[in-house]
């Protein structure tokens, strides 16, 4: 704090000022009454009003140096998610949609599509912080006949890039396809490459969700994308979801989570899919919610430590203040001041203890007011998204 500081360097100053025209104590004699006859010397010597209320000072002054330095901490970081293929601290997430003809297939008399594409808006709407959302789609043109497989092995779009979360855009932009073509999944891994490069991705936080019902079917290296992928600069954690795949589609599936870094997830039918999601969406979020722990405890820290701090600078100025006020008061009733003197010393110091307070008063205010604002954006963030989850819930549970 830059006050104190300065307070306590002109109080140095007066102690000096004082050291040099002060007269000593008198071997064996009482002290009060030595430091009495002190400031009488000085006072009488040139009749200083400054003089004289650095005699009290360097008396009765208190070293406000002592009083503890106060702490405003930002929130701490929180650990690792420990959960296989999910990254440190996800901040980019692309999910991978395979559009391909296999996906027209039903469960539950829908389409596989349909439902998959229920499993990500759902996902996606839970997450919590800054995450941001892309969506890249592969298989979703041409036909599954033999000369269709050109053109349909080149069809892997990314439909919405990297950005802040639009519900809506996102939403659209998942609706849009219909199950068409082949699977050209090492095509969309080596894409994904160029889709996390834009806007100067750095190599955490990057994590690709794939969701597949099926085998590679492009002519492709989908583990050798993936493992590229993931020794790249970007360093692009790939996992994979198997959804109501065969024994064949599900080696080739755990190869390439294995070679992205990531974990391979079967979901069987529908409720296994959202489940899936809901798993993944737990171990992201927990590091949100540990966000909200370390924001009260930076807030619980700074509160305290800037109490302590003002508690101990009002303290010491009271002191300081009351024991010159008195002793000034002694001086001139013994006529060892004048009534001059005694105005001056009062009113110096109370200025002094106004300048120690109403700065520290200030300070600790504003400490207060910047931790509990970022506290409670983070607690409000929160408790929005817990009670979204709940109407989610008590909708769901009829169905």
């Amino acid at each position: 704090m830059a006050l104190p500081v300065r307070i306590a360097t002109a109080l140095l100053l007066v102690l000096a000022t004082v050291a040099c025209t002060r007269e000593p104590d008198v071997a064996g004699g009482d002290t009060d009454a030595a430091a009495s006859r002190a400031r009488a010397t000085v006072g009488a010597r040139d009749g200083s009003l400054q003089a004289y209320y650095a005699a009290l000072v360097a008396e009765h002054g208190e070293d406000i140096g002592l009083c503890p330095q106060a702490d405003s901490p930002q929130a701490g970081a929180c650990p690792d998610v420990d959960l296989p293929g999910a990254a440190p601290a996800p901040r980019r997430i692309l999910l991978m949609l395979d559009a391909s003809g296999s996906m027209a297939g039903r469960l539950d008399g829908r389409p596989k599509l349909a439902i998959a594409q229920d499993a990500l808006l759902a996902f996606a709407s839970r997450l919590e912080g800054d995450v941001q959302v892309a969506l890249r789609v592969y298989g979703h043109r041409g036909g599954n006949r033999e000369q269709d497989k050109p053109g349909s092995c080149r069809a892997s779009d990314l439909v919405l890039p990297f950005a802040p979360r639009d519900p809506a855009a996102f939403e659209a932009a998942v609706r849009a396809f219909r199950p068409s073509g082949f699977t050209p999944i090492a095509g969309s891994l080596q894409a994904a490459a160029r889709d996390f490069g834009q806007g100067g991705a750095t190599a955490e936080g990057n994590v690709v969700y794939l969701v597949s019902d099926g085998i590679e079917t492009c002519d492709g290296d989908p583990a050798a994308a993936a493992r590229a992928l993931r020794t790249s600069d970007i360093g692009v954690v790939v996992n994979v979801i198997g959804f109501d795949v065969d024994a064949a589609a599900e080696r080739q599936l755990r190869e390439v989570a294995s070679a992205g870094g990531g974990e391979y997830l079967a979901a069987r039918d529908r409720d296994a899919l959202l489940r899936v999601f809901q798993q993944r969406l737990a171990a992201l979020n927990a590091r949100f919610n540990c966000r909200i722990g370390t924001a009260s405890n930076a807030f619980n820290r700074t509160v305290d430590t800037h109490s302590a701090r003002f508690n101990c600078l009002v303290d010491k100025a009271s002191r300081e203040f009351n024991a010159i006020v008195a002793a000034a008061s002694d001086d001139a009733n013994a006529g060892r001041a004048t009534p001059g003197q005694r105005r001056y010393a009062i009113d110096q110091a109370r200025a002094r203890r106004a300048r120690i307070v109403e700065p520290a008063r200030a300070e600790r205010d504003a400490a207060f007011a910047r931790g509990r604002q970022a506290r409670d954006r983070t607690v409000d963030d929160a408790r929005r998204d817990r009670d979204d989850a709940r109407r989610d819930a008590e909708a769901e549970r009829p169905r």
